[in-house]
């Protein structure tokens, strides 16, 4: 009875999730079909080329409402990181001096609900954990399978954007990052990246430092509108969030998986994005 009883909640909360996508539009859930391979072939290839697959609209736009109205009452309870730190988010190198692409400083200045603040009961917590979309993301980057953080606190997240704040150039420590845009900024918060700006091999140093000081060289900017969600190849392209303004705060939802179990982020990344380690 216990496992036919867990059987069928795992059924509600799977049409739960359904009922948050537009599915007439992405059709996910038979991704054999000819239009589920259609939407698999254009999304392979935006990531090949461009580095990041935007999907616009994905969620519904009354299910953008209700996942955003269910975070409104959590957002005072947000940790604001207003700290710098290199583009590669660790201690730097010694090796290298201090206004080196390597150490340069850059600011980054958002607020963050950690995974142990999101409620069990969320529309956001139901999309995280649905299988279809895990098995979505996973096809997209060709992988047998992918797996949510086991992480406490970074598995998943939504990101504040008040005015004035932003995020510094930086690679994510993950191969790719899934995010999802619940509210967009009046103006500003322009999500800024150089697709493919380093390799395994080489960090190219030289072309990043003229990102850093200003150049446009290769720029490119996601058009995120809300319920648009994106996965984006974060730790071979350099991005940022340029400086919101307005007085609407820009929430975008962080969703975290990996091919691998039990991965967890380290404790200097908690420590700066959480303010606490566990």
């Amino acid at each position: 009875m216990q496992a036919q009883a867990e059987r069928l909640s795992d059924t509600a909360k799977a049409e739960a999730a359904e009922r948050l996508v537009d599915l007439e539009r992405y059709p996910l859930l038979d991704l054999t079909a000819p239009a589920g391979a259609a939407l698999l072939a254009r999304g392979r290839a935006q990531l090949r080329a461009e580095g990041a697959c935007v999907l616009p609209g994905f969620l519904r736009p009354e299910a953008v409402a209700a996942a955003t109205a269910a975070l409104q009452p959590l957002l005072g309870g947000a940790y604001y990181c207003a700290k710098s730190h290199n583009p590669y988010l660790d201690g730097g190198d010694p090796a290298f001096l201090p206004e080196h692409p390597r150490n340069r400083q850059q600011v980054s200045d958002v607020g963050a609900l950690a995974d142990d603040q999101i409620p069990a009961d969320s529309p956001l917590r139901r999309l995280y954990g649905w299988y279809r979309l895990q098995a979505f993301i996973a096809a997209l980057l060709e992988v047998p399978r992918l797996y949510p953080y086991a992480d406490p606190l970074g598995s998943l997240n939504l990101n504040i954007f008040r005015p004035g704040q932003q995020l510094g150039w930086h690679y994510d420590n993950a191969d790719w990052v899934v995010t999802l845009m619940l509210q967009s900024a009046e103006a500003g918060g322009v999500y800024e990246y150089v697709p493919w700006s380093r390799t395994p091999d080489d960090e190219r140093y030289e072309p990043v430092g003229r990102i850093l000081d200003g150049a446009g060289e290769g720029l490119r900017q996601l058009a995120m509108g809300e319920g648009t969600l994106v996965l984006f190849r974060g730790r071979r392209s350099i991005h940022r969030v340029t400086p919101v303004e307005g007085s609407r705060p820009r929430l975008v939802a962080v969703l975290s998986y990996d091919t691998e179990p039990g991965v967890m982020l380290s404790e200097y990344n908690r420590e700066l994005f959480y303010g606490r380690a566990g």
